[in-house]
């Protein structure tokens, strides 16, 4: 007899994996792009379009010059991530209640903290701005602004998909004056900035401020970083139909419950995030 409904049990990890996420918030679903994915070897290939078309003034009898469509190939290995809980007959006649919750909490926990620091990874691996800080776990407004500079006049505020922070620097962003004054012109009362809902600490010029330690504290430097990220340059390809196993241990009297995903990663645009830290390669 089955301990659990794997359908059901799927639906609910999936539930928390949407809300336990916290970088994947600043990605976007980049399947409809690489559509034969999950159907032919371990590899996503992105497509990125370079940007090769120019304006120039037209002269009467001179034909205009059509720049040749140039498009280079990204590739991302496609991981598989999974996670394992075993339950003990003993047990099994409580299953369906706490224990059954603390379960679901645990994968779903487990499998998001992987994706998030695989989402950093391929940030620290492949974008091009990246912008010094003077301290190893604080952070100014000025440092903030500077690394913004390094889009240039790109800086719509809703192009901007979040800056994710790690949680050693929420005092410094607490004590910035253009981030908690609501006499500022980008700063409205009911952002309520400095109030941690879902990981959101509140908005910088109008751009969300995701508090999150999945990756983003380098423990061999020992120092925090920042990354401001534009949408849909960070991509990934998820199965999010979660594939959900039980396999019998008879000599131990105990039921194994496994839950696996497979996905990959990508930062599309490299010019599309800026990595904040002390120790800049």
């Amino acid at each position: 007899m089955a301990l659990i409904i794997p359908e059901v049990f799927a639906d609910a990890v999936n539930a928390k994996l949407d809300a336990a996420l916290r970088i994947g918030r600043v990605a976007f679903d980049a399947t409809p792009i690489v559509s034969e994915a999950m159907q032919y070897g371990d590899t996503v290939h992105f497509p990125k379009l370079k940007r090769v078309v120019t304006a120039a003034e037209v002269t009467k009898g001179t034909p205009v010059t059509p720049a040749a469509v140039d498009m280079t190939d990204m590739s991302a290995p496609i991981k598989q991530v999974a996670g394992s809980a075993r339950v003990y007959d003993v047990e099994a006649a409580q299953i369906k209640g706490r224990v059954m919750d603390s379960m679901v909490v645990q994968v779903a926990d487990a499998m998001s903290k992987k994706i998030d620091a695989d989402l950093v990874a391929a940030m620290d691996a492949d974008a091009v701005y990246k912008q010094a800080t003077a301290a190893a776990d604080a952070i100014t407004d000025t440092e903030l602004m500077a690394g913004l500079g390094c889009f240039g006049d790109d800086v719509d505020t809703a192009s901007f998909a979040g800056i994710i922070i790690n949680s050693r620097l929420l005092p410094s962003f607490l004590k910035m004056d253009s981030f908690t004054s609501v006499e500022k012109t980008f700063n409205k009362a009911e952002q309520a900035n400095g109030l941690i809902v879902d990981g959101v600490v509140g908005y910088f010029i109008g751009i969300p401020v995701i508090m999150c330690n999945n990756g983003t504290y380098d423990e061999t430097a020992k120092e925090s970083k920042t990354y401001i990220v534009k949408r849909e340059a960070l991509g990934y390809v998820f199965q999010r139909n979660i594939n959900i196993e039980e396999e019998r241990e008879s000599k131990l009297l105990a039921t194994d419950i496994i839950a696996s995903s497979l996905y990959a990663v990508k930062l599309l645009d490299t010019d599309g995030a800026v990595v904040l830290r002390k120790t800049v390669a």
